[in-house]
């Protein structure tokens, strides 16, 4: 029996300013509605620009129970190469009702962070 499956984009890919913060991420994706999928795969990449960062750009996925109140799910970052591209995929559990990505903590230089979903829509 096929799976059935939809992407949507958590972070379309957003360059994030040198010197943000958690508190003011450089990267703010939306929040994802969740409810109507069961669970799926968030994808990720964080790229360097030809002149490296300071410290490495940090993305952090966040899950909601109503999409406002946010609670830290899974962070990943990347690394201070020049031109780098970081990439991975982490499971987003059935119970996560809203979903998000920001991008922060980079210096020196922008980083770009970019964030899908692999929503399944029907077993």
């Amino acid at each position: 029996m096929a799976i059935s499956k939809t992407s949507v984009a958590v972070l379309a890919s957003t360059s994030g300013a040198a010197g943000s913060t958690k508190a003011s991420p450089g990267a703010t994706g939306s929040a994802i509605d969740c409810r109507a999928y069961y669970g799926g795969e968030l994808g990720y990449s964080i790229t360097n620009g030809a002149s490296a960062p300071g410290v490495a750009g940090t993305l952090l996925f966040q899950a909601s129970p109503d999409g406002t109140t946010w609670y830290d799910y899974y962070a990943v970052a990347g690394d201070t190469t020049a031109s780098s591209v970081n990439t991975g995929s982490i499971i987003l559990d059935r119970g996560v009702m809203y979903v998000r990505a920001i991008g922060y903590g980079n210096t020196t230089n922008s980083v770009t962070f970019a964030a899908n979903l692999q929503a399944v829509t029907a077993l």
